[in-house]
């Protein structure tokens, strides 16, 4: 129980904190929450990507396991959650959605200060490569399986919105610098590395306030309970049991597991919002993998070193 408070307070406690911090903020002065994310997504994070992918001292070659395990977790999480779905006896238009809402972590905006506090250093590199990932995933596979199929957008006009801002250019280019192990000028380097360290926090604190602005929609609460158990309880632990058949190193599959934790992605919303798939279910049940977070998370890393 002692490591258990521990981990709360020196590791989700202060997450939390920012993130209560931008949604009482917001609910006081009514922040523009879209300019902060565009600002986040179009300038912050992609500074904060290139700045550790072109300066980590892992060689590349560290990549490619991780690479290849987040798409097999893609893949087996999605059947999980369509299943369950089905088994449940939820209507059809829930399959995908509870696909998503499985796989789908919040590994951005929560994950990359998750783990600055919980892990050392060098995984900042492995948790940006994640992001990454989920994210070309989201607005490929997840958009498509969303979208109603009379859209008429195929598979490589969606992989195209995944370079409409420079959250992936930047990490191909990080990576690149650091195969080529070229070094930015200093000139160049200096503003990139400042910019980028503003990330946790605002990424945090916008979380908050963009959480403010949604509000709850029917409680349902069979399917609410059903969703928070695939993303809170059942995602990390068959991310656990891939770690372990797949002999990914222990600190690596630790994390793998603590950021497959995290809530659901507020991106799903958007994309449940554009294709009209049950968008007030989902802000409740975003709003509530949040809200418990802090118990379930702070769990899944007390788990990952006990063990």
């Amino acid at each position: 129980m002692e490591l258990f408070f521990d981990i709360a307070i020196n590791v989700t406690l202060p997450i939390v904190s920012i993130a209560v911090l931008g949604c009482v903020m917001q609910a006081r002065i009514q922040l523009d929450v879209a300019s902060i994310n565009r600002l986040l997504v179009y300038v912050i994070m992609p500074c904060f990507l290139l700045h550790f992918l072109a300066s980590a001292k892992q060689p590349v070659s560290e990549i490619w396991p991780l690479a290849y395990f987040t798409l097999i977790q893609f893949l087996v999480l999605i059947p999980i959650g369509w299943l369950a779905s089905n088994l449940m006896g939820l209507p059809r238009s829930f399959g995908p959605l509870m696909a998503m809402a499985t796989v789908y972590a919040n590994v951005g905006n929560y994950g990359i200060p998750l783990v600055q506090l919980a892990f050392p250093p060098e995984y900042i590199l492995h948790q940006s490569i994640v992001t990454a990932l989920m994210t070309i995933l989201m607005v490929t596979v997840g958009a498509w399986l969303l979208a109603p199929r009379h859209t008429g957008q195929g598979l490589l006009s969606r992989v195209g919105l995944a370079f409409e801002t420079p959250i992936i250019p930047a990490v191909i280019l990080g990576l690149t610098l650091r195969a080529m192990d070229i070094r930015l000028p200093h000139a160049v380097a200096t503003p990139i590395e400042l910019l980028g360290a503003t990330f946790p926090p605002l990424a945090l604190f916008a979380m908050g306030a963009q959480l403010a602005t949604r509000t709850a929609g029917d409680v349902m609460p069979g399917r609410l309970s059903l969703v928070l158990a695939l993303k809170l309880i059942i995602a990390p632990a068959v991310t656990w049991g891939l770690a372990i058949l797949m002999q990914m190193p222990e600190q690596l599959a630790d994390l793998l597991v603590v950021a497959a934790a995290t809530p659901i992605g507020i991106l799903l919303a958007l994309y449940c919002a554009e294709y009209d798939r049950e968008p007030k279910f989902m802000n409740t049940a975003i709003l509530t993998s949040t809200a418990l977070s802090p118990f379930t998370v702070t769990a899944w890393i007390l788990l990952t070193r006990i063990y």
